[in-house]
């Protein structure tokens, strides 16, 4: 054993997972380390810098095709890095659907990345990636569908300009997982949970209904909104009519989005809305996990 194996071993870094380890938390994998959250929608790109202790630091965005947006702020964005490691959050050209029956065997998440068809069947299509969720008390699933050209593109995007990217992910996908999980806590039959799941991501939105633990109906679309939250309330409204009484909403968006609220209890009234949303919650989750 050399001197440096034995540094290594008195300072625990040989027990750390590696860099590009994705299967690790972050935050072990780069420990006291400056990194990087990346958000890319069709027309902005925005990012918080994480710092050594893991915190998000200040969100900054800039409205523009992502290439030129970031061949822009390419110099900034990395003085927030030690060494060039991002994580990065695509918000566009991607699928989230409700599926039924699909292969449930044990370490079926893990099958998915390697031999999706096993998982998928018939659904399966070549140059895809996917991530699934599987409902604990249905037969039903949560699908996300990422077209493998666009992430490969977007890699070499940021690797081109001397990024290091340590996770790439949906952020919609994310923070509806997010949100199931902070309201199914009290799982089975004696304590069912009924919600409608609001999501929106850097322009996404992904609108889920459960009622008694059932996912019933879900609805996901990129490059919904800007600026303007109104087109979330327009795209949404029409559940209304179609959910039961008891249902209430529960909201979670990357960034809070002002007005967004109030649009919500105008196109659905008389229901409550529990707001997940805070500052950094996307970054924060990445960071986490």
């Amino acid at each position: 054993m050399n001197s440096i194996d034995l540094k290594s071993i008195l300072n625990f870094s040989a027990f750390r997972p590696e860099p590009d380890d994705p299967s690790a938390p972050w935050r072990k994998r780069f420990p006291g380390e400056r990194t990087v959250f990346v958000g890319l929608g069709r027309t902005k790109l925005s990012w918080r810098g994480i710092s050594r202790s893991g915190k998000p630091a200040e969100f900054e965005s800039m409205r523009a095709e992502p290439k030129e947006a970031l061949t822009q702020t390419v110099d900034h964005i990395k003085s927030l890095t030690d060494r060039g490691w991002c994580a990065l959050s695509l918000n566009t050209r991607y699928v989230i659907s409700l599926e039924t029956n699909l292969s449930r065997r044990t370490g079926s998440e893990e099958v998915l990345k390697t031999n999706p068809r096993a998982i998928l069947g018939g659904k399966f299509e070549r140059g895809k990636r996917y991530a699934l969720t599987h409902n604990p008390e249905t037969n039903s699933s949560i699908l996300l569908t990422f077209d493998e050209d666009q992430i490969r593109k977007t890699e070499a995007m940021f690797s081109d300009v001397g990024f290091r990217i340590g996770r790439v992910c949906c952020g919609a996908y994310i923070l509806l997982r997010h949100a199931l999980t902070e309201t199914n806590r009290s799982k089975g039959s004696e304590q069912p949970v009924s919600s409608f799941y609001i999501v929106c991501s850097e322009g996404a939105v992904c609108a889920l209904v459960q009622d008694q633990d059932r996912w019933l109906e879900l609805r996901s679309r990129t490059d919904v909104y800007d600026e303007e939250v109104a087109p979330i309330a327009d795209l949404l409204a029409p559940f209304h009519s179609r959910l039961s009484p008891e249902i209430n909403i529960t909201l979670v968006c990357d960034e809070p989005l002002a007005g967004l609220r109030e649009r919500l209890e105008a196109a659905f009234p008389g229901r409550s809305i529990n707001d997940l949303s805070e500052p950094g919650l996307l970054a924060g989750l990445m960071m986490k996990y």
